[in-house]
Protein backbone atom coordinates (compact mmCIF):
# COMPACT_ATOMS: atom_id res chain seq x y z
CA UNK A 1 0.00 0.00 0.00
CA UNK A 2 2.82 2.23 0.92
CA UNK A 3 4.42 1.39 -2.58
CA UNK A 4 1.34 2.34 -4.33
CA UNK A 5 0.67 6.20 -2.37
CA UNK A 6 4.54 6.65 -3.50
CA UNK A 7 4.08 5.80 -6.61
CA UNK A 8 1.09 8.04 -6.88
CA UNK A 9 2.95 10.75 -5.74
CA UNK A 10 5.91 10.95 -7.73
CA UNK A 11 3.56 10.81 -11.06
CA UNK A 12 1.78 13.89 -9.67
CA UNK A 13 5.16 15.58 -8.91
CA UNK A 14 6.54 14.76 -12.61
CA UNK A 15 3.07 15.62 -14.39
CA UNK A 16 2.89 18.97 -13.01
CA UNK A 17 6.91 20.06 -13.41
CA UNK A 18 6.21 19.20 -17.12
CA UNK A 19 2.84 21.26 -17.22
CA UNK A 20 5.34 24.01 -16.01
CA UNK A 21 7.81 23.51 -18.11
CA UNK A 22 5.38 23.80 -21.10
CA UNK A 23 3.96 26.45 -19.42
CA UNK A 24 7.54 28.36 -18.94
CA UNK A 25 8.16 28.15 -22.94
CA UNK A 26 4.92 29.13 -24.37
CA UNK A 27 5.42 32.38 -22.51
CA UNK A 28 8.71 33.15 -23.41
CA UNK A 29 7.68 32.49 -27.11
CA UNK A 30 4.83 34.82 -26.42
CA UNK A 31 7.40 37.40 -25.28
CA UNK A 32 9.60 36.84 -27.99
CA UNK A 33 6.81 37.83 -30.88
CA UNK A 34 6.59 41.88 -31.05
CA UNK A 35 3.40 43.21 -32.39
CA UNK A 36 3.83 46.19 -34.02
CA UNK A 37 1.88 48.44 -36.91
CA UNK A 38 4.38 48.94 -40.32
CA UNK A 39 3.89 51.23 -43.91
CA UNK A 40 4.46 50.16 -47.25
CA UNK A 41 7.27 51.89 -48.81
CA UNK A 42 6.13 54.45 -51.76
CA UNK A 43 7.22 57.66 -53.55
CA UNK A 44 5.14 60.58 -52.84
CA UNK A 45 6.06 64.08 -54.02
CA UNK A 46 7.77 66.12 -51.75
CA UNK A 47 7.67 70.46 -51.52
CA UNK A 48 10.89 71.59 -49.55
CA UNK A 49 12.24 75.22 -48.64
CA UNK A 50 15.17 76.43 -47.48
CA UNK A 51 15.71 79.15 -44.70
CA UNK A 52 18.90 81.27 -43.42
CA UNK A 53 20.64 84.52 -43.30
CA UNK A 54 22.43 86.49 -46.05
CA UNK A 55 24.16 89.59 -46.02
CA UNK A 56 23.22 92.64 -48.04
CA UNK A 57 25.69 93.91 -50.27
CA UNK A 58 25.98 96.81 -53.23
CA UNK A 59 26.15 96.89 -56.46
CA UNK A 60 29.75 97.85 -56.44
CA UNK A 61 32.07 98.63 -53.59
CA UNK A 62 35.53 100.02 -53.77
CA UNK A 63 38.28 101.76 -50.96
CA UNK A 64 40.06 104.45 -53.06
CA UNK A 65 43.48 103.84 -52.45
CA UNK A 66 46.67 105.99 -53.63
CA UNK A 67 49.11 104.73 -56.26
CA UNK A 68 51.91 107.01 -55.98
CA UNK A 69 53.52 108.83 -52.62
CA UNK A 70 52.68 112.17 -52.48
CA UNK A 71 51.62 115.56 -50.78
CA UNK A 72 47.94 116.20 -51.21
CA UNK A 73 47.54 119.55 -52.94
CA UNK A 74 43.69 119.85 -53.33
CA UNK A 75 40.94 117.66 -52.32
CA UNK A 76 37.77 118.31 -54.21
CA UNK A 77 35.20 115.60 -52.50
CA UNK A 78 32.92 116.28 -48.90
CA UNK A 79 31.97 113.50 -47.12
CA UNK A 80 28.77 111.28 -48.19
CA UNK A 81 28.46 113.04 -51.53
CA UNK A 82 27.14 111.25 -55.03
CA UNK A 83 29.66 111.63 -57.45
CA UNK A 84 29.88 110.98 -61.08
CA UNK A 85 32.25 108.62 -63.09
CA UNK A 86 35.94 109.90 -63.25
CA UNK A 87 34.67 113.24 -61.21
CA UNK A 88 37.93 114.55 -59.48
CA UNK A 89 38.23 113.32 -56.08
CA UNK A 90 42.02 114.56 -54.52
CA UNK A 91 44.91 116.10 -56.50
CA UNK A 92 48.45 115.01 -55.18
CA UNK A 93 51.35 117.39 -55.77
CA UNK A 94 52.93 116.71 -59.54
CA UNK A 95 55.34 119.38 -60.14
CA UNK A 96 58.51 116.96 -60.35
CA UNK A 97 56.11 114.26 -62.17
CA UNK A 98 55.78 116.59 -64.89
CA UNK A 99 59.40 117.71 -64.89
CA UNK A 100 59.99 114.05 -65.54
CA UNK A 101 57.03 113.78 -67.84
CA UNK A 102 58.94 116.85 -69.94
CA UNK A 103 62.38 115.44 -69.55
CA UNK A 104 60.67 112.02 -71.14
CA UNK A 105 59.34 113.27 -73.71
CA UNK A 106 62.07 115.49 -74.96
CA UNK A 107 64.53 112.39 -74.74
CA UNK A 108 61.88 110.57 -77.31
CA UNK A 109 62.16 113.46 -79.45
CA UNK A 110 65.36 113.13 -79.58
CA UNK A 111 65.67 109.60 -80.33
CA UNK A 112 62.87 109.41 -82.72
CA UNK A 113 64.53 112.21 -84.90
CA UNK A 114 68.04 110.09 -84.55
CA UNK A 115 65.99 107.02 -85.62
CA UNK A 116 64.86 108.70 -88.63
CA UNK A 117 68.06 109.29 -89.82
CA UNK A 118 69.60 105.85 -89.21
CA UNK A 119 66.50 104.11 -90.82
CA UNK A 120 67.43 105.94 -94.04
CA UNK A 121 71.31 105.25 -93.73
CA UNK A 122 70.45 101.55 -92.65
CA UNK A 123 68.11 101.70 -96.02
CA UNK A 124 71.01 103.14 -97.85
CA UNK A 125 73.53 100.19 -96.45
CA UNK A 126 75.36 103.09 -94.87
CA UNK A 127 75.17 101.12 -91.14
CA UNK A 128 75.17 97.88 -90.09
CA UNK A 129 72.77 96.03 -88.85
CA UNK A 130 74.14 95.99 -85.47
CA UNK A 131 74.07 99.64 -85.50
CA UNK A 132 70.24 99.43 -86.49
CA UNK A 133 69.16 97.36 -83.82
CA UNK A 134 71.02 99.32 -81.01
CA UNK A 135 68.99 102.63 -82.42
CA UNK A 136 65.74 100.61 -82.48
CA UNK A 137 66.26 99.90 -78.86
CA UNK A 138 67.02 102.76 -77.63
CA UNK A 139 63.86 104.08 -79.42
CA UNK A 140 61.31 101.64 -77.41
CA UNK A 141 63.30 102.60 -74.06
CA UNK A 142 62.58 105.95 -74.97
CA UNK A 143 58.81 105.53 -75.79
CA UNK A 144 58.71 103.69 -72.39
CA UNK A 145 59.86 105.97 -70.65
CA UNK A 146 57.85 108.63 -71.66
CA UNK A 147 54.67 106.54 -71.26
CA UNK A 148 55.28 105.66 -67.71
CA UNK A 149 55.94 109.49 -66.97
CA UNK A 150 52.65 110.52 -68.61
CA UNK A 151 51.03 107.12 -66.60
CA UNK A 152 52.31 108.27 -63.46
CA UNK A 153 51.35 111.99 -63.64
CA UNK A 154 47.81 110.91 -64.28
CA UNK A 155 47.92 109.41 -60.88
CA UNK A 156 48.51 112.13 -59.22
CA UNK A 157 45.00 113.10 -59.87
CA UNK A 158 42.86 110.51 -58.42
CA UNK A 159 39.19 110.19 -59.66
CA UNK A 160 36.03 108.04 -59.10
CA UNK A 161 36.07 105.12 -60.83
CA UNK A 162 32.67 104.24 -61.58
CA UNK A 163 29.02 106.30 -60.15
CA UNK A 164 28.04 106.04 -56.47
CA UNK A 165 28.21 107.68 -53.25
CA UNK A 166 31.19 108.52 -51.33
CA UNK A 167 31.70 107.62 -47.47
CA UNK A 168 33.82 109.39 -45.34
CA UNK A 169 36.79 110.88 -46.12
CA UNK A 170 40.09 110.00 -44.39
CA UNK A 171 42.35 112.36 -45.59
CA UNK A 172 43.19 116.21 -45.74
CA UNK A 173 45.03 119.22 -47.55
CA UNK A 174 48.61 119.00 -46.91
CA UNK A 175 48.55 115.19 -45.80
CA UNK A 176 51.45 112.96 -47.41
CA UNK A 177 50.42 110.03 -48.82
CA UNK A 178 52.22 106.96 -49.55
CA UNK A 179 51.61 103.84 -52.13
CA UNK A 180 48.27 102.12 -50.89
CA UNK A 181 47.01 104.59 -48.47
CA UNK A 182 42.62 104.76 -47.99
CA UNK A 183 41.45 107.91 -49.18
CA UNK A 184 37.79 107.52 -49.20
CA UNK A 185 35.10 104.30 -49.60
CA UNK A 186 33.13 104.86 -53.23
CA UNK A 187 29.62 102.88 -53.29
CA UNK A 188 26.96 102.23 -56.07
CA UNK A 189 24.48 100.89 -53.73
CA UNK A 190 21.47 99.88 -56.98
CA UNK A 191 20.77 96.99 -57.76
CA UNK A 192 21.41 95.38 -54.34
CA UNK A 193 23.42 91.97 -53.87
CA UNK A 194 23.21 89.57 -51.23
CA UNK A 195 25.05 86.48 -50.38
CA UNK A 196 24.13 83.34 -48.89
CA UNK A 197 24.85 79.76 -48.77
CA UNK A 198 23.10 76.94 -48.57
CA UNK A 199 23.85 73.05 -47.35
CA UNK A 200 25.56 70.77 -49.93
CA UNK A 201 22.84 68.60 -49.71
CA UNK A 202 20.63 71.40 -51.77
CA UNK A 203 23.60 72.22 -54.31
CA UNK A 204 22.56 70.50 -57.21
CA UNK A 205 19.34 72.01 -56.76
CA UNK A 206 19.92 75.72 -57.27
CA UNK A 207 19.83 77.55 -60.51
CA UNK A 208 20.61 80.97 -61.78
CA UNK A 209 17.43 82.69 -62.31
CA UNK A 210 15.65 80.89 -59.32
CA UNK A 211 13.61 83.11 -57.40
CA UNK A 212 14.25 83.79 -53.05
CA UNK A 213 12.80 85.83 -50.86
CA UNK A 214 14.50 88.10 -48.70
CA UNK A 215 12.89 89.34 -44.95
CA UNK A 216 13.60 92.31 -43.06
CA UNK A 217 11.75 93.88 -40.46
CA UNK A 218 8.30 92.57 -41.53
CA UNK A 219 9.28 93.43 -45.39
CA UNK A 220 9.45 90.93 -47.93
CA UNK A 221 11.93 91.60 -50.81
CA UNK A 222 11.61 89.64 -54.29
CA UNK A 223 14.92 88.42 -55.89
CA UNK A 224 16.71 86.57 -58.68
CA UNK A 225 19.77 84.11 -58.13
CA UNK A 226 22.44 86.05 -60.60
CA UNK A 227 25.06 83.61 -59.52
CA UNK A 228 26.73 80.76 -57.74
CA UNK A 229 30.37 79.96 -56.63
CA UNK A 230 31.73 77.02 -58.45
CA UNK A 231 32.61 74.62 -55.59
CA UNK A 232 31.33 73.73 -52.21
CA UNK A 233 33.02 75.91 -49.12
CA UNK A 234 35.54 73.15 -47.69
CA UNK A 235 34.99 74.07 -44.10
CA UNK A 236 31.38 74.63 -43.85
CA UNK A 237 30.29 72.57 -46.49
CA UNK A 238 27.90 75.23 -48.09
CA UNK A 239 27.48 76.14 -51.55
CA UNK A 240 27.21 80.22 -52.25
CA UNK A 241 24.82 82.04 -54.11
CA UNK A 242 24.70 85.43 -54.96
CA UNK A 243 20.82 87.06 -55.78
CA UNK A 244 19.66 90.40 -57.38
CA UNK A 245 17.04 92.34 -55.05
CA UNK A 246 14.51 93.70 -57.39
CA UNK A 247 13.24 97.42 -57.01
CA UNK A 248 15.50 100.32 -55.67
CA UNK A 249 14.65 99.64 -52.23
CA UNK A 250 15.77 102.65 -50.40
CA UNK A 251 15.33 101.65 -46.79
CA UNK A 252 18.10 98.56 -46.84
CA UNK A 253 21.50 99.35 -46.10
CA UNK A 254 24.35 97.10 -47.42
CA UNK A 255 25.90 94.81 -44.63
CA UNK A 256 22.63 94.71 -43.08
CA UNK A 257 21.66 90.69 -42.37
CA UNK A 258 18.18 89.76 -43.98
CA UNK A 259 16.53 86.43 -43.33
CA UNK A 260 15.71 84.63 -47.14
CA UNK A 261 12.95 81.70 -47.93
CA UNK A 262 13.80 80.01 -51.15
CA UNK A 263 11.24 77.47 -52.29
CA UNK A 264 13.33 74.08 -53.89
CA UNK A 265 11.91 72.27 -56.90
CA UNK A 266 9.14 69.35 -55.76
CA UNK A 267 11.06 65.88 -56.24
CA UNK A 268 9.38 62.35 -55.96
CA UNK A 269 10.78 60.45 -52.76
CA UNK A 270 10.26 57.99 -50.52
CA UNK A 271 9.59 58.85 -46.83
CA UNK A 272 8.53 57.30 -43.87
CA UNK A 273 7.50 58.02 -40.27
CA UNK A 274 9.64 59.39 -37.55
CA UNK A 275 9.19 56.34 -35.52
CA UNK A 276 10.72 53.77 -37.63
CA UNK A 277 13.87 55.38 -37.67
CA UNK A 278 16.66 54.40 -34.97
CA UNK A 279 20.26 55.42 -35.07
CA UNK A 280 23.42 53.97 -33.44
CA UNK A 281 26.72 54.71 -33.84
CA UNK A 282 26.74 54.17 -37.16
CA UNK A 283 23.99 56.17 -38.43
CA UNK A 284 20.71 55.88 -38.97
CA UNK A 285 18.57 52.61 -39.37
CA UNK A 286 14.72 51.01 -40.18
CA UNK A 287 13.57 47.53 -39.69
CA UNK A 288 11.86 45.72 -42.64
CA UNK A 289 9.20 42.72 -42.64
CA UNK A 290 11.22 40.13 -44.19
CA UNK A 291 8.88 36.69 -43.06
CA UNK A 292 8.08 37.78 -39.85
CA UNK A 293 11.08 38.72 -38.93
CA UNK A 294 12.70 42.09 -38.37
CA UNK A 295 15.83 42.74 -40.58
CA UNK A 296 17.77 45.61 -39.59
CA UNK A 297 18.34 48.01 -42.03
CA UNK A 298 21.21 50.95 -42.70
CA UNK A 299 19.25 54.44 -44.61
CA UNK A 300 20.46 58.05 -45.23
CA UNK A 301 18.22 60.22 -44.23
CA UNK A 302 17.59 63.43 -46.23
CA UNK A 303 14.93 66.32 -45.25
CA UNK A 304 13.00 65.94 -42.10
CA UNK A 305 9.33 66.88 -41.90
CA UNK A 306 7.06 67.03 -39.07
CA UNK A 307 5.53 63.86 -39.67
CA UNK A 308 8.04 62.01 -41.86
CA UNK A 309 11.62 61.76 -42.87
CA UNK A 310 12.84 61.53 -46.07
CA UNK A 311 14.88 58.31 -47.09
CA UNK A 312 17.48 58.58 -49.78
CA UNK A 313 18.76 55.17 -49.24
CA UNK A 314 18.64 52.02 -47.95
CA UNK A 315 14.82 50.87 -48.47
CA UNK A 316 12.60 50.77 -52.00
CA UNK A 317 9.23 51.04 -53.22
CA UNK A 318 7.16 48.15 -51.38
CA UNK A 319 9.11 47.38 -48.98
CA UNK A 320 7.73 46.97 -45.37
CA UNK A 321 9.07 49.31 -43.00
CA UNK A 322 7.58 48.55 -39.15
CA UNK A 323 7.26 51.37 -37.39
CA UNK A 324 8.83 50.66 -34.10
CA UNK A 325 8.70 53.28 -31.88
CA UNK A 326 9.69 51.87 -28.15
CA UNK A 327 8.71 48.21 -28.59
CA UNK A 328 11.31 46.06 -28.21
CA UNK A 329 11.98 45.15 -31.67
CA UNK A 330 15.64 42.88 -32.51
CA UNK A 331 17.24 42.01 -35.50
CA UNK A 332 16.11 38.62 -36.63
CA UNK A 333 13.53 38.93 -33.90
CA UNK A 334 9.59 37.27 -34.37
CA UNK A 335 7.58 40.19 -35.31
CA UNK A 336 4.04 40.31 -35.81
CA UNK A 337 2.32 42.99 -38.02
CA UNK A 338 -1.00 44.49 -35.96
CA UNK A 339 -1.81 47.01 -38.90
CA UNK A 340 -0.67 48.39 -41.93
CA UNK A 341 -0.87 51.78 -41.90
Amino acid sequence: MRVFYLIAILFFVSCSKSEQSQGGKGGRSAAQTVTVEAIIAKPELLSNSVRGVGILQPSKEVDIQSEIAGKIQTVYFKDGQSVKAGQSLVKIEDANLRAIMSRAHSKLILVRGTANRKRQQFDAGAISSQEWETTSADLQMAEADSAEAAANLQKALIRAPFEGKLGLGRVNIGERLSVGDQIVKVVQKFPLKVDFSVADKYASTLKPDMEVEFHRNAISYKAVIEALESSLDGSTRTLQARAIISGYPEELVPGAPLEFLLDLPPRESLTVPPEAIGSDALGSNVYLYKGGKAELTRIEIGTRFVDKVEVLSGINTGDTVLCVGASPVRNSGDVEISRIR
